[in-house]
């Protein structure tokens, strides 16, 4: 099961049988998909490749030619050094490219392992106020390559250095998963799993959406402190005919800790 929090336009979800794909571009966190590019061992990794073969500086010239970068030709170090530079800022250029191509194609839906989070609920459901809606992914995922558990680690994906111009395919594709699922550890109370999806059919308010079929919804969370307005449109969902078996919670503090509890609704 999976868990969408949210404010209560969220029912839109259930009503609709849908869940909006969000675009990079418009992530709260700027460091989303974001690959660098690893500066530091750069000049190693091309040392090392002129070593295994010197018939490379030829290519490298040839790069440093048809791009108009100056370089001393009576000095290999030269060169190198020239390559090193050109290589680091061409590298930078194509993760951008990368980046954006990514915010124009693809979108994502951002969910959580746990409806329980007490940080979620304040940050993405307005301040306890919203509701959180659980979703059983095995009933509308169809592509498992489409749904990552996110990884938090301190230090950035970086994509090494080559200059080898083949292997840059290689290597995206060897990191691209690891971007895909990084996220700074201060995030990690979100226990966060995300579901990609194509940017493909614009729906008529401006906005992308994955279908989710309606016996696929299965739980939905009233925050601790919704109101009976919130209560009220949770009813009303419940008596639709597709959401007999949607199981409606309330949230409440905990008796002897930092913790919320479900109590359910509708026990019959």
């Amino acid at each position: 099961m999976l868990y969408k929090y949210c404010d209560t336009s969220g029912f839109d979800i259930a009503r609709n049988s849908r869940l909006r794909l969000s675009k990079i571009e418009d992530f709260n966190d700027p460091f989303e998909l974001v690959i660098g590019v690893d500066e530091i061992s750069a000049e190693f990794n091309l040392r090392r490749e002129l070593d295994e073969d010197s018939n490379i500086i030829h290519t490298w010239i040839k790069v440093l030619e048809d791009k108009n970068v100056a370089y001393d030709e009576t000095s290999q170090e030269d060169i190198l050094q020239q390559f090193i530079q050109f290589q680091v800022g061409d590298f930078q250029k194509a993760v951008k490219v990368l980046r954006q191509e990514w915010s124009r194609t693809t979108g994502i839906v951002c969910m959580s392992e746990e409806m329980d989070i007490i940080q979620m609920w304040a940050h993405y459901s307005d301040g306890h106020k919203g509701i959180v809606i659980g979703i059983e992914e095995n009933e509308f995922i169809r592509d498992r390559e489409n749904i990552i558990t996110v990884c938090y680690r301190d230090k950035m994906v970086l994509l090494p250095v080559t200059g080898h111009i083949e292997r840059l395919g290689q290597y995206v594709t060897k990191y691209i998963p690891e971007v895909l699922a990084r996220k700074e550890t201060h995030w990690s109370y979100e226990k966060e799993i995300r579901l990609f999806g194509r940017l493909e059919d614009e729906d008529e308010d401006g906005h992308y959406y994955f279908d989710v079929p309606s016996q696929a919804i299965k739980e939905i969370y009233l925050g601790l402190r919704s109101n009976n307005t919130t209560r009220e449109d949770a009813i009303r969902l419940k008596e639709r005919a597709e959401y007999r078996h949607l199981q409606i919670y309330k949230m409440h503090r905990h008796e002897s800790g930092f913790a919320l509890t479900p109590h359910e609704l509708f026990n019959d």
